[in-house]
């Protein structure tokens, strides 16, 4: 991929590239730090937009992938054949109420993880397994292997999927 430099006297620089479908993408940085992304088919501008100095920055940081690196399809493929992910419903008799993920040691013990507790409608990610008691009537957002989410719910008791 080509980028092109090109000064432009008084007000900044202008960079283009050509896109892989046909089109430019033009970043027209001035000296006053503003910038301008113009998105060009045939010389026309089809897309528009500033942006402060702060703003090109962040946009930046996520282009270069420093917040979440995709992963590739073949891996995403192996990994959910293997990963399974369940709502399991704490009923009445439940072995889980009123204790803790940490009391329940249920990572060490199965190898499950709970990622998350819908109790009556609202979501709590990533719980603090030594603070949040599981109640009855949750349901526990579970993920690992099918052999796992078994063995989780043979402790688990009084639990539905």
């Amino acid at each position: 991929m080509e980028i092109r430099e090109t000064d432009l006297p008084g007000i900044g620089k202008k960079y283009s590239m050509r896109l892989k479908e046909g089109k430019d993408l033009v970043l027209v940085i001035y000296h006053t730090g503003k910038r301008e992304i113009y998105l060009l088919e045939d010389e026309e501008a089809l897309c528009v937009f500033d942006l402060t100095e702060e703003e090109a920055r962040e946009l930046g940081f996520l282009l270069a992938g420093a917040l979440y690196q995709p992963v590739k399809t073949e891996k995403m493929e192996l990994i959910l054949r293997e990963v399974v992910m369940e709502w399991v419903k704490i009923e009445t008799g439940s072995n889980f109420i009123n204790k803790t993920i940490a009391e329940l040691q249920i990572r060490r013990t199965t190898g499950v993880s709970v990622i998350a507790i819908d109790r009556k409608g609202k979501i709590i990610p990533s719980p603090d397994p030594y603070k949040e008691k599981i109640e009855l009537g949750d349901i526990l957002i579970v993920v690992g292997t099918r052999p796992q989410i078994n063995h989780f719910l043979e402790l688990c008791g009084r639990c539905s999927v």
